[in-house]
């Protein structure tokens, strides 16, 4: 479970560098920046199906009861941020992005900020949770 929640947070970092890359240009490359946008769109919301459906159900039956409340608020706090993040992507659409490039850029590094702070609260909280674990075994401490 630790690699392959690993290779979404990789994934979305690479994007994340790949949008931020774009908005360094002057002028909007529509078709790069749409791209990019879908790509990135599609790799956190296969990281929320992974953490929703796999890591937290799994982690929720296995970890410390001090923990459980950590990755409650973590659980719910992607739900909010799946929120403000549709209202980005509603708000900037491609006639929008095109109409205010700088002010695009401005909110698309609000956006990508948050997106690597709750990546790095995903792996403070979750990769030691699942270091531990062996396959087919709970972590150690546990029976």
């Amino acid at each position: 479970m630790l690699a392959e929640l690993r290779q979404h947070h990789a994934k979305i970092e690479s994007l994340l560098t790949a949008l931020e890359a774009l908005c360094e240009d002057r002028h909007a490359d529509i078709v790069k920046v749409s791209a990019v946008r879908i790509e990135l769109t599609r790799a956190s919301r296969a990281r929320s199906a992974y953490l929703n459906t796999t890591v937290y159900p799994k982690l929720m039956r296995t970890a410390p009861p001090d923990k459980r409340i950590a990755l409650e608020k973590l659980k719910a706090d992607g739900l909010l941020m799946l929120v403000r993040s549709a209202d980005h992507i509603r708000h900037w659409t491609t006639r929008e992005i095109t109409a205010d490039w700088p002010g695009y850029c401005i909110a698309s590094a609000a956006a990508r900020q948050a997106m690597r702070d709750r990546i790095a609260l995903e792996a403070e909280l979750l990769y030691p949770l699942l270091k531990d674990e062996r396959p087919g075994q709970q972590p150690r401490g546990r029976a």
